[in-house]
């Protein structure tokens, strides 16, 4: 692997696609495939080290943050300096994730 990696290096096992990476990591197969520009992507080998990048980036106007291991909903928030209803705004994808059975959700009381 070439140093200079800007995420976590993926050591590929069997099975693995860079499809597969890019949804068990939640990053855009694009990205993936920018920071790999030498990986044959119809033949990766067991053993094969990639770069999955977990930096913020700008394109177009548009600015992405890929996620690491452990954040949560509430440490990206507060690391980018924004709020629930403007990241729900732009990632309305946000809304299906599934909340693991038997999580207790604190109610807000009703303001009349």
């Amino acid at each position: 692997m070439e140093k200079g990696c800007k995420g976590i290096v993926h050591r590929v096992v069997a099975g693995d696609t860079l499809y597969r990476l890019s949804k068990m990591y939640g990053v855009r197969l694009i990205d993936i495939m920018k920071e790999n520009p030498y990986v044959n992507v119809y033949n990766l080998q067991i053993g094969d080290e990639i770069c999955i990048p977990t930096e913020i980036y700008e394109e177009a106007e548009r600015i992405y943050y890929t996620t690491k291991a452990e954040e949560t909903i509430g440490s990206v928030i507060y690391q980018l300096e924004t709020d629930v209803e403007k990241l729900m705004e732009y990632n309305k994808e946000l809304l299906d994730i599934r909340i693991p059975m038997g999580t207790i959700i604190r109610i807000p009381p009703r303001e009349d």
